[in-house]
């Protein structure tokens, strides 16, 4: 009896245990299900964090995501992904510094596209809005050296005459109309700065655009420079990865629902188990730009050994 008491109470913690880590065993098995029986069952997705300052909805969010998943489905005719509330993959959409740093180059005219071209006018904008902002910053600089001397003189004088008794009708009105001149002085400094600021902002914001093209072009050129620190280090606009807390992929920045599409179906190629290729026409060319339409025959290559096709 003792026996069957202990056999029992064994299962029960058993499943206590699984039922308590079901989330992660879960994952567990998805990773591994994936690495040693890759495309045996489809990988099941789902939604993460959903950032709204994108502008685009869930609806066609994950439409784009179907869009991106189908492309690698049509080439072995197979379906390799598929959506469900609470799917172990998380697509996660994250908004930070590069989908902002677009988003603020639109608001001032500034369209950007993964060229050349492209770079050449953005550097040139980058080194005329530069040497803009170093002309007002030694404006800036010189008017508030020459205002504090002025604030000192002023406020020196007047305790000087405070501890005279007082000043007299001419001292009074000079020192009225420093004062007013000082008040002004100080809110056209304040204006200057929030000039200065903005200027700052939009030029961090085509530095972070610029990175992002000189890493998606490869351009041999060193890192554009920001003003007042770095806002961050490589330019990616998304990723994927997998640990003991799960599998999820981020997007970070999309110019377009098209180029949304082929990011994600650049991730969901690493999802699969695929690793970077040498083609730089591949969506799996290791450098993840969203500018790579169709799959190349590496790329359905790569897939077809993944899932062992080819003794088919």
């Amino acid at each position: 009896m003792k026996k069957i008491f202990r056999i029992v109470f064994y299962l029960i913690a058993i499943g206590a245990v699984v039922f308590l880590f079901r989330t992660p065993l879960a994952q567990i098995f998805s990773i591994l299900q994936n690495k040693y029986l890759p495309c045996n069952q489809p990988i099941t997705y789902s939604l993460g964090s959903f950032d709204e300052r994108f502008g685009v909805s869930k609806e066609k969010f994950l439409n784009i995501i179907s869009i991106a998943k189908k492309t690698w489905e049509k080439s072995i005719d197979k379906e390799l992904f598929i959506y469900a509330p609470s799917g172990n993959l998380k697509i996660n959409l994250i908004y930070d510094i590069r989908q902002e740093a677009s988003q603020k180059l639109k608001d001032i005219g500034i369209t950007v596209s993964d060229t050349r071209a492209s770079y050449n006018d953005l550097k040139s904008r980058y080194t005329a809005m530069q040497a803009d902002y170093l002309k007002l910053k030694t404006e800036f600089e010189s008017r508030v050296a020459l205002f504090k001397n002025r604030q000192s003189t002023y406020e020196k004088e007047v305790m000087s005459l405070n501890k005279k008794g007082g000043a007299s009708k001419d001292e009074y009105n000079r020192l009225s109309k420093e004062k007013n001149y000082l008040d002004t002085e100080f809110a056209e400094i304040n204006k200057l700065q929030t000039e200065i600021n903005f200027k700052i902002e939009n030029i961090n914001a085509l530095v972070v655009v610029l990175n992002r093209l000189v890493s998606s072009l490869n351009i041999e050129v060193d890192k554009f420079n920001t003003i007042g620190g770095e806002l961050g280090g490589e330019f990616e606009e998304g990723t994927y990865k997998e640990g003991p807390a799960g599998r999820e992929i981020d997007i970070f920045q999309f110019d377009n629902e098209g180029k949304l599409a082929r990011v994600l179906t650049h991730e969901f190629g690493h999802a699969l188990g695929l690793e970077h290729l040498e083609n730089a026409k591949a969506v799996m060319y290791y450098l993840n730009n969203g500018v790579n339409e169709k799959l190349t025959a590496e790329d359905i290559t790569a897939l077809r050994k993944r899932c062992d096709l080819f003794a088919r």
